[in-house]
């Protein structure tokens, strides 16, 4: 292959990349690809026990959701809650309680005294 034809090779390759890029991203713009497909799966068994990341362990919160509701310490403290697959809340009282799941940890957003991981620790 001579200096001309692989000029002219390169100079197609890149002009086919660029133009499925731009379709791609059209397409992506557009709904006829949908983007979540990228995105990852949501966490559909979240039963366990989840304890709180970078504290003393005798510091540290935990709870426990099973079908049947939430436990702390072993005792009911919620009946319901929900969970959509990235968000789980429940109530205690008063306060509801917020949490957002990302990379593999519940990150408490509400009581808001302070913002506060959760790993899960055994499985349910």
């Amino acid at each position: 292959m001579n200096s001309t034809n692989l000029k002219r090779f390169q100079s197609t390759f890149l002009v086919s990349i660029i133009v499925m890029t731009l379709i791609s991203a059209i397409m992506m713009a557009t709904g006829m690809v949908k983007v979540d497909w990228f995105a990852p799966k949501p966490l559909t068994n979240i039963y366990g026990v989840w304890t709180e990341q970078e504290v003393a362990h005798y510091a540290a919160d935990s709870f426990e959701l099973r079908a049947s509701g939430v436990f702390v310490n072993g005792r009911q403290i919620s009946t319901h809650y929900q969970w959509d697959g990235n968000t789980l809340s429940y109530r205690l009282g008063d306060d509801v309680y917020l949490y957002n799941y990302l990379s593999n940890r519940l990150v408490r957003q509400q009581p808001a005294h302070y913002i506060s991981t959760f790993a899960r620790t055994q499985k349910g």
